[in-house]
């Protein structure tokens, strides 16, 4: 299993990529790092969210079960 690596670095490497994709967030990282726990990718989730929540948007009635988890979608803000 592979070692959670929430550097600075890494966050705005995997935060870079989750803009250039149409994915929410969650689904992203699970493409992105599938060897990992649901709980580690929740962890990298919220690390991205906590450095660039103004970069995403979400509809807060929009959530979905996934691994055990009610999780919100949380999608790239679209450059006009």
């Amino acid at each position: 299993m592979e070692k959670v690596d929430l550097s600075i670095g890494n966050i705005l490497k995997l935060h870079t990529k989750a803009k250039l994709q149409d994915k929410d967030l969650y689904s992203f990282l699970k493409e992105e790092l599938p060897d990992i726990s649901a709980e580690d990718r929740l962890k990298y989730l919220s690390a991205i969210l906590n450095d660039y929540f103004e970069e995403y948007e979400f509809d807060k009635d929009d959530e979905f079960r996934a691994d055990g988890y009610i999780i919100k979608r949380f999608y790239p803000k679209k450059e006009n």
